[in-house]
């Protein structure tokens, strides 16, 4: 077998934000849930070295050969180590491999990493390029599209992450679907404005210029995780999936902060958000928007909800929407219902753990956004 560094293949593909410098025999660091290093080989074995750190949460890797899994698992704590993705390959025919982050960001662990050092080919093997995808995307989500309950089953209902399961998201479904590359950036219990327990610092927009700073501290630091990102990516299409957290806050006792004040948020006679906290949350929605399209001049923005029901916000990211439509002109930006956990999943196979969206939710939803794209 012989072994390369990160640096050392010229065709590879990085799909994810990340502080890779491929200058530097520096290992490749996998940040967001869903990030990943895809290679096209000729090839009888395929290894991996890799490496992870962490305090509670471990990370988590898939493993697919042209796109169908194969393999998955927790990677250890410590020293890399080699771990064998294929043997038994025909070496005259060009396999892709795709080696997938199952786990979010975890924004609880200080320490919570996962380190790609080396790829080893059998020997007489070869590097191939890798055929070119037809659009880029980028996905802004939550626990959904983290792929929290897509391991496990409905009885599981330990928050650990063995449970998330990114590969198999809505997300990267309609990825494959479109021949597209993916970017995601998204986390379990953060919402617009704030988290489902209306902790306001726990807000995803505020950190979309980094490259991955929903993990604090100097060593996250220290991998980059909090520079600004470049942005050198042309999305074709943004698709944002948030607002079940600060929907379900407003059925939370209220939030308290640092100083020990109560942020509460109000509901109206009807059950639907009050005027005041309306204006919040319209004004957050609003602002992400511009954000967004500074960022992305030429992309069409895609705001979806609902694949676990949402009884009091939609009418105020609908509201925002429109707003920012006739306030900005910018007519590429677009809502999207679709279909719900509770109505949708009837069988057992249907249901994800952790009382979150299933395998047909996450099809369904899937199938949904590439029917409205191709509408587009």
């Amino acid at each position: 077998m012989k072994s390369y560094k990160i640096s050392e293949i010229n065709y590879k593909r990085i799909l994810g934000r990340t502080s890779f410098d491929n200058k530097s025999d520096s290992p490749l660091c996998l940040f967001w849930g869903a990030s990943a290093l895809e290679i096209n080989v000729k090839a009888e074995e395929v290894w991996l070295e890799v490496s992870s750190n962490y305090d509670t949460h471990e990370p988590w890797l898939s493993i697919e050969v042209n796109g169908a899994p194969v393999a998955r698992f927790m990677v250890e704590k410590g020293a890399a180590k080699w771990v064998c993705l294929a043997r038994n390959l025909n070496p005259q025919k060009e396999n892709l491999i795709s080696i997938i982050k199952d786990t979010q960001a975890m924004s609880g662990d200080l320490h919570h990493s996962l380190f790609i050092h080396s790829i080893g080919l059998s020997e007489n093997a070869t590097f191939c390029p890798l055929k070119e995808r037809k659009m880029n995307i980028e996905f802004l989500g939550d626990s959904i599209t983290s792929g929290e309950g897509l391991a496990g089953s409905p009885d599981e209902m330990e928050w650990i992450t063995q449970w998330f399961c990114a590969s198999k998201t809505y997300a990267l479904q309609l990825s494959k679907a479109l021949n597209a590359n993916y970017s995601v950036l998204s986390q379990c219990g953060w919402g617009i404005c704030w988290g489902w327990d209306g902790n306001v610092n726990a807000a995803l927009p505020a950190h979309y210029e980094n490259i991955c700073s929903v993990i604090g501290g100097d060593y996250q630091a220290s991998l980059g995780a909090c520079e600004k990102f470049n942005f050198d990516v042309k999305n074709d299409f943004v698709i944002i999936n948030l607002g079940t957290n600060d929907n379900g806050a407003f059925f939370q006792p209220p939030w308290k902060d640092e100083n020990g004040v109560e942020h509460i948020l109000h509901l109206d006679e009807k059950g639907k958000v009050a005027a005041d906290t309306g204006k919040i949350i319209i004004d957050g929605v609003k602002a992400f928007l511009k954000n967004i399209r500074k960022h992305n001049a030429e992309a069409k923005i895609i705001w979806t909800y609902g694949m676990i029901k949402l009884s009091a916000i939609p009418e105020c990211i609908s509201a925002a929407i429109e707003e920012y439509k006739n306030e900005s002109t910018d007519k590429n930006v677009y809502l999207l219902e679709l279909d719900s956990m509770e109505e949708l999943e009837v069988n057992l196979e249907d249901k994800g753990s952790r009382g979150h969206p299933g395998p047909k939710t996450h099809r369904m939803a899937a199938e949904k956004l590439f029917k409205f794209i191709k509408g587009l």
